[in-house]
């Protein structure tokens, strides 16, 4: 596989570009599909010796296809009496915003091969059995684990950014709550990156040590700063894994556990701007005395709310341990994970229910892979001296 047009296996450990991500995609289906016809006109695997084969191959020849998500160039399979014609292929010239909306389906929302069968035929009148889109399922995954499965020692990763999203699944025999585990690791010079997928039965210390131990074997090393939300379990393993790290409780969280202890909607907006001025210190000390300030001002209205922010404010300090401006604003928050939680929202509306944990695990790793690509062209966070060097003391 020198060319795109030897392209025929989706390799999403291999980085490329943004615009490049569905294309690439859509082509390795496409040319699956394709070669599986061409077996079944032939009669025979490659080079396999059968009393069934009914051809003879002869080579390749190449194909444009454009799209509206960009051209492809397809190789398609010649045989000696040249009367091979890809049905899939014409069709798709003739449909091909219905096609390409039939295969996102497979790839992205992770619906059982049968119905993405059923989809296929009814907007393109192509006929595609069960055994091919699981044949097609079964590369796209062995990519997805590829990826989920690389090395991260090759650099370290001193910021984390850490969430959660659960989902309805079906699995052991019903449906049930299951969690998508993310892990942004953000690098040296300042570029994110999921460093995987992992899902879980609940936010339970077991599955986030399932995490942290993934990550260790996979060579994660040079953490020194972690935001996430409060979850005792994933607390308790990111302390046991990563030891010396800052932590940072992400204070969007914390304004929604705050918002769960006020019934009153003008008390909540008066909280939150209140919070906010804390977070907007120019440094800890300062931050400090106005959260000190704000539990005194509550406490005769406000005493369990203000009893409550007395013990757990300081846990949303932690992001004064970052020298620069620039990284307290963007790793004060999961913020980052966010648009990963809504675009997994996007796809269950249709699906509402996973029809199993492998359909979760491939639309959320798909995601998180393109995500990289996305971010491969900017930074996060500044390119400065400060990310490759320890942090300040978190007392300091």
């Amino acid at each position: 596989m020198t060319s795109r047009s030897h392209i025929t296996a989706l390799s999403l450990a291999a980085p490329v570009a943004p615009e490049d991500a569905l294309r690439t995609m859509l082509t390795t289906l496409i040319q699956q599909t394709i070669e599986r016809e061409f077996t079944q006109f032939v009669g025979a695997e490659k080079s396999a010796r059968t009393a069934l084969r009914t051809g003879v191959r002869n080579g390749y020849r190449t194909r444009q296809l454009t799209t509206r998500v960009g051209s492809m160039e397809l190789r398609i399979p010649r045989d000696r009496s040249g009367e091979f014609q890809p049905t899939l292929f014409a069709r798709y010239q003739r449909s091909e915003q219905s096609l390409v909306l039939a295969l996102a389906e497979m790839y992205v929302q992770g619906v059982s091969t049968r119905k993405v069968s059923t989809v296929v035929e009814t907007r393109c009148g192509a006929t595609v059995s069960a055994s091919t889109v699981s044949a097609i399922t079964k590369t796209l995954d062995t990519g997805l684990t590829a990826w989920r499965e690389r090395p991260l020692g090759g650099k370290a990763y001193p910021y984390l950014i850490i969430d959660a999203h659960v989902e309805r699944v079906r699995r052991e025999g019903a449906v049930r709550n299951t969690a998508v585990l993310w892990v942004i690791g953000i690098d040296a010079d300042g570029y994110r990156e999921h460093l995987g997928v992992w899902l879980g039965a609940s936010e339970s210390a077991a599955s986030w040590r399932t995490v942290c131990e993934d990550l260790v074997a996979r060579g994660l090393h040079g953490v020194q700063y972690i935001v996430s939300d409060e979850h005792p379990g994933m607390v308790q393993s990111m302390q046991r894994f990563f030891p010396d790290a800052v932590h940072q409780r992400c204070q969007v969280h914390y304004l929604r556990n705050a918002f769960s202890k006020i019934s009153s909607p003008a008390l909540r907006e008066r909280v939150a701007d209140e919070l906010r001025k804390v977070w907007r210190s120019t440094n800890r000390a300062e931050a400090d005395a106005r959260l000190a300030r704000l539990v005194v001002k509550m406490r005769p209205h406000l005493p369990a709310l203000a009893d409550w922010i007395e013990e757990t404010g300081a846990d949303t300090l932690g992001v004064y341990a970052l020298r620069e401006a620039d990284g307290r604003k963007r790793l004060a928050t999961t913020n980052s994970i966010e648009h990963d939680h809504m675009a997994v929202r996007r796809r269950t509306r249709v699906i509402r229910v996973f029809p199993n944990e492998a359909s979760f695990l491939r639309l959320a790793s798909a995601l998180a892979s393109e995500r990289n690509e996305q971010w491969m062209v900017r930074r996060y966070v500044a390119a400065q001296k400060d990310l490759k060097q320890p942090l300040v003391n978190i007392a300091a």
